[in-house]
């Protein structure tokens, strides 16, 4: 953080009240990133990012898509580790379920689960729906640690997440083949994606506060 900033925000939290010190505190908190760390990382871990990717796949059932994040116990907040989960379905034809939440893209959502508790019963009774058990969660956060990332969705095009950067998020998108001029074209806009190399997107989800897009070249 600039020297400037740095300063103003002690500033702010001396004269500040206890729920103004509790939100600077969770706002100085928060991760920072960039799109330079990203390309870095990737050069630096790209053979256990294939692993990630590889093995997670082999995890995950089939006709089924599941979205899982790590974040790690912060020490300024005094919070533990959580697991955020998603998991969902390929929708058949044949499925005539009224009863169940259907997405855009033809997908069954099974469950999505924010801020779950290691080791707690609702974990172990959201995985157990898929067959994982503990040692399956514990593969996965070695393979993430591996990579060094954070978050990791499988599909078609499998995407794992590097790093939180304020309410925002920077993460791989890894095609199965090289991309091809339409597909460089939908995915090289410059602000939620751009076209690393090969198969490789980059992107950057922004949150509800902060910036939207990937940071402009200086």
């Amino acid at each position: 953080m600039p020297v400037k900033i740095r300063e103003d925000y002690i500033k702010s939290y001396k004269n500040g009240s206890e729920q103004e010190k509790e939100f600077l505190l969770f706002m100085i908190s928060m991760p920072e990133s960039s799109k330079k760390d990203l390309i870095e990382n990737f050069e630096n871990k790209k053979s256990e990012i294939q692993k990630l990717k590889t093995e997670y796949q082999k995890l995950v059932p089939k006709d089924y898509f599941v979205e899982i994040e790590i974040e790690p116990e912060s020490k300024i907040l005094t919070t533990t580790e959580e697991i955020t989960i998603k998991i969902y379905k390929l929708k058949h034809k044949i499925d005539n379920n009224s009863n169940s939440v259907q997405r855009n893209d033809g997908l069954e959502v099974i469950s999505q689960n924010w801020n779950l508790k290691p080791n707690s019963e609702e974990l172990e009774n959201v995985i157990r729906t898929i067959g994982w058990t503990k040692q399956t969660l514990d593969e996965i956060k070695k393979l993430l640690n591996e990579a060094n990332c954070i978050s990791i969705e499988n599909g078609k095009i499998t995407t794992i997440g590097f790093a939180r950067s304020g309410m925002g998020k920077y993460s791989y998108k890894i095609f199965e083949k090289y991309l091809n001029s339409a597909e460089i074209k939908k995915y090289n806009d410059g602000c939620e994606y751009i076209f690393y190399k090969d198969n490789i997107v980059l992107q950057y989800g922004g949150g509800a506060i902060g910036p939207q897009c990937f940071e402009r070249e200086q």
